[in-house]
């Protein structure tokens, strides 16, 4: 699964002059680059710290099936999925007419839409959107034939412990011009996910950039073609730090489309799947095609479990 990035108002001040130094491959200004940078990183932290969905506070993940009612129990801080309501059942979930519906909510459990805050009425359950329950929250993912639940708790020992993530210090020679190549016609292809599932994405184009005196390439894909999240390129990568100073899985780096081919591959700005923090989540693997044989010393570090 992957997490919004956080909206940093410094780079997005600082978006168009990194896009229009993608043709030279040149930083204008590297010490204002490191300081959005830095400022990024202080914010992505804080959110790991203070959030109520916080990956560090992912408990665990139910999946529930699209079939008749099942009711969410949370008892004594354990959540459980019931087919028969019980005085400890906080709402009801239910899948019909194509879709996944919430009801029959309990005094007290409130739902919450995850891109505004907004309180949310029993109705339609739109994705990531935040059901609260005592001190738990559950983020609702729906999909055609099950949801999946994530239970985040503030009491996780992994949320209490956490101070910071870790990183590679900034480094502008990791910050690369690159040409994009785009797909006609983009197909939908299936990723295999860490639970050993499949995700769809959009196979829109690859990379071409250089980089240690290589000639690289890399597959680009998207969550979408039209609509939210459309102009966003997503590319999981693995490269020789993988399993040792970086996460084993691999990693990825989000990238705004440009209006043209020519953009900034800035791997200081890459991170790790979410499920490298808690395993409620279900990350997508990078393609083979996506694996490199360099390294890339740059961008975020596993974060070390006990």
């Amino acid at each position: 699964m992957k997490k919004k990035a956080l909206k940093i108002t410094g780079f997005a001040a600082l978006a168009g002059w990194m896009f229009a130094s993608a043709a030279t491959g040149a930083l204008h200004d590297e010490a204002s680059w490191a300081r959005v940078l830095l400022r990024e990183r202080e914010a992505k932290d804080a959110d790991f710290k203070t959030s109520a969905t916080s990956p560090m506070s992912g408990r665990e993940r139910l999946t529930i099936p699209a079939a008749d009612k099942r009711y969410v129990v949370v008892r004594g801080g354990a959540v459980t999925v019931a087919t028969e309501s019980s005085p400890d059942a906080a709402f009801a979930l239910v899948f019909r007419e194509g879709g996944w519906f919430w009801e029959e909510a309990a005094a007290g459990v409130e739902g919450r839409a995850e891109e505004t805050g907004a309180a949310l009425k029993p109705g339609i359950v739109s994705p990531g959107c935040l059901f609260r329950v005592g001190r738990l929250s559950l983020g609702a993912y729906p999909g055609p034939d099950s949801l999946a639940l994530i239970v985040f708790d503030p009491d996780r020992p992994e949320q209490a412990a956490f101070e910071h993530l870790l990183y590679y210090p900034p480094d502008p020679r990791y910050a690369v011009s690159a040409r994009l190549e785009r797909f006609p016609g983009p197909p939908q292809v299936k990723v295999t996910t860490t639970r050993r599932l499949e995700k769809a994405f959009y196979r829109y184009g690859r990379v071409r950039f250089r980089l240690d005196g290589k000639d690289l390439t890399l597959t680009v894909l998207k969550f979408a073609l039209e609509g939210p999240g459309s102009d966003e390129l997503f590319i999981p990568f693995k490269d020789a730090t993988n399993g040792g100073e970086t996460y084993e899985v691999g990693r990825f780096l989000d990238v705004k489309e440009p209006a043209g081919d020519a953009l900034i591959l800035d791997f200081n700005r890459c991170y790790n799947p979410l499920c490298n923090y808690s395993p409620a989540y279900n990350c997508p693997m990078p393609p083979l095609e996506n694996i490199l044989k360099v390294g890339i010393p740059a961008g975020e570090k596993t974060y070390p479990h006990e």
